[in-house]
């Protein structure tokens, strides 16, 4: 998800940023930074609940997505497309997906024409809501890869001056999540109404977090506990977070990134 998605659904979604590994070639999605000359980080947000569950948090009792009538996130509507993958090997992910775990019996993805459910048609995807969903997440991955990733990946660089080292702290296959603080400081720092908005958001993901928590602690599962340490790290993250924020001066987006933030998070 992107930034700007999580603050739309701050109740619902506990957001974090996600840091992952990848082969650095012509194929490398468009939120990863070089590292060295056979490997890049990717930097991007991502929303964070108990596996345990085993369902994503806006699936209402019924089953059916709660957020279906305000707006899914892009990631979602481009299911079952990747939109971290080239229009070209799309077909890739298709073939992978109609014969994953959690796609078995839903017969969902079928090879060939059916009328009015064509995806992709010679490396080319022909739905038009499913190419818009990953146009914008594309999009938005650009856009805040200029507002807040590209300044954490300088960061990573000077703590991981080791190519070998920044590495190891990534797993093989999958991502190491840490705390959207470096985000919210970045952006929160540019103008007095960001600083705001990333307060507000702040809040609300502290509570929910609390709500989370709690729930697990009802549950009584072994295998929440991890999961539960993580949230509790974030949270505590979070309200430093809030605390230096409010304590910035008073100030206006005067530069252009400022400006460019206070279009993308607050229109």
């Amino acid at each position: 998800m992107s930034l700007r998605e999580l603050f739309e659904h701050r109740d619902v979604f506990v957001g974090c940023i996600a840091l992952g590994r990848v082969s650095r070639d012509a194929d490398a999605p468009p939120h990863a930074f070089p590292l060295d000359n056979a490997n890049a980080i990717t930097i991007t947000m991502l929303a964070l609940d108990y596996p345990s569950l085993g369902r994503c948090p806006a699936l209402a009792h019924d089953g059916l997505c709660s957020l279906h009538a305000e707006g899914k996130p892009d990631q979602c509507i481009a299911v079952p497309l990747d939109p971290l993958v080239p229009d070209r090997l799309q077909h890739a992910v298709l073939a992978q997906r109609s014969h994953g775990a959690g796609w078995i019996g839903a017969q969902c993805i079928q090879p060939g024409e059916h009328a009015g459910t064509l995806l992709l048609r010679a490396g080319e995807i022909v739905d038009e809501e499913a190419s818009a969903a990953v146009q914008r997440r594309r999009h938005a991955l650009s856009v805040e890869r200029e507002l807040w990733a590209a300044s954490l990946f300088d960061a990573l660089k000077r703590d991981f001056a080791d190519p070998r080292r920044a590495l190891a702290m990534l797993p093989a296959d999958g991502y190491r999540t840490i705390a959207s603080v470096p985000a919210l400081i970045g952006i929160g720092t540019l103008s007095t109404a960001l600083a705001r908005a990333c307060i507000d958001y702040i809040d609300a993901q502290t509570a929910l977090i609390n709500r989370n928590v709690a729930q697990a602690v009802q549950r009584r599962r072994l295998d929440d506990r991890p999961t539960t340490q993580t949230l509790r790290g974030f949270s505590d993250a979070l309200l430093h977070a809030g605390a230096h924020l409010r304590a910035l001066p008073e100030r206006t987006a005067t530069s252009l990134l400022a400006k460019k933030a206070e279009a993308w998070l607050l229109a």
